[in-house]
């Protein structure tokens, strides 16, 4: 390939081929840039499980698979049980609420479904017989399709979004190694950029395996606090799903800011609701809460994020400014970018800033 060297209108032509591609490729990642930065983060946090695993396990695709279940099927887990609790207790309101009268139109075809009795089930709908529901089918069909439709397209963009992700993080699992030699190679192993790309990939690894260690840790100190918390309590437990609570409050602390606050001062407001309307005792509310404050929320936070951050070259305040600020600027994905770009950023003041002033000034 000498001849791409050329001082002639060769190397143009390949200059403006490759500025082509890459603008092909950043145009179709941008339209996924989300899923791509969620890749990255899940790879950094999983990483070291993986070349743990590449230790015991002699074969690249067994490994990425066996990390992309143990990291990705547990969050899958978590949501999918909490949208079937949501169900359970969205099906238990309109049960207790005005809305339980209705339920009746349906009890017939219910009772036939529960029975598997699918022929009376089907003639009682063609003969109308079960009154406004056969009617409501007939007439409601053509609106109904293109809400189905609608649907079912945001269905399969999330699926193409998930398989989408497991794709680039199998491979950035199993083929880093790769990318780095080809990386280096191409550079042709220049320290100071090497360097560079080297401190900014250890301390990617460190900020979000640190945000994946006080997930579990918050999540650890919660269960343990809320199934204490039932324990102790007289007359039913205060916390009804402490396990799903748990993992939610966990997954919280990725939010900037607010942070788990989103998950337990909502679910502590509903106790304080059900204190009002209900005979559940007043303290219920208030241990929840202040528990939670004191033991889940503060003193973990506080003294993981301390502990990890000491092993970082970047400092945990302008990290979590990067979350804040990224989340702001970007959407739901600068909750990924924030960090990244800090990382660069101070890096690059650290080591590439001075060099290039003190160049600029002596020129």
């Amino acid at each position: 390939m000498d001849g791409f060297r050329r001082p002639d209108g060769t190397r143009l032509v390949w200059v403006v081929l490759g500025l082509i591609l890459a603008a092909l490729i950043s145009l179709a990642l941008f339209r996924y840039i989300g899923t791509l930065l969620f890749a990255i983060f899940v790879y950094y946090a999983t990483r070291p499980l993986y070349r743990w695993l590449d230790q015991y396990i002699d074969h690249p695709n067994v490994t990425a698979t066996a990390t992309i279940l143990f990291a990705v099927i547990p969050m899958v887990a978590v949501i999918a049980y909490a949208g079937f609790v949501a169900l359970q207790e969205l099906n238990q309101f309109l049960a207790a609420s005005d809305l339980g009268a209705y339920r009746s139109l349906f009890q017939p075809y219910l009772r036939l479904a529960r029975e598997r009795n699918i022929g009376q089930l089907i003639e009682s709908l063609r003969s109308g017989s079960g009154g406004s529901v056969a009617t409501v089918l007939r007439q409601g069909l053509s609106s109904t399709i293109p809400q189905v439709a609608a649907a079912a397209g945001f269905v399969f963009s999330v699926l193409a979004r998930f398989f989408l992700m497991l794709t680039i993080l199998f491979y950035l699992l199993r083929d880093d190694h790769r990318l780095r030699r080809w990386f280096d190679d191409s550079i042709d192993g220049q320290e100071g950029i090497v360097e560079y790309a080297t401190t900014v990939d250890d301390d990617l690894e460190t900020v979000f395996v640190s945000n994946l260690a006080v997930i579990l840790v918050a999540a650890t100190v919660a269960a343990v606090t809320y199934y204490g918390l039932n324990l102790l309590a007289s007359g039913g437990p205060v916390v009804g799903t402490p396990v799903l609570l748990s993992l939610l409050i966990g997954i919280g602390t990725l939010i900037p800011a607010v942070g788990m606050k989103i998950v337990y001062v909502p679910y502590g407001l509903i106790l304080i609701g059900l204190a009002v309307t209900t005979p559940t005792p007043f303290w219920h509310p208030v241990a929840f809460l202040v528990l939670t404050f004191v033991v889940v929320d503060t003193i973990p936070d506080f003294f993981a994020r301390s502990f990890l951050s000491a092993r970082s070259g970047v400092h945990m305040g302008l990290v979590l400014l990067g979350y804040f600020l990224g989340t702001l600027a970007f959407g739901w994905y600068g909750l990924f970018l924030g960090p990244i770009v800090v990382v660069l950023a101070v890096h690059f003041a650290h080591d590439v800033f001075p060099v290039l002033a003190s160049d600029f000034l002596d020129g």
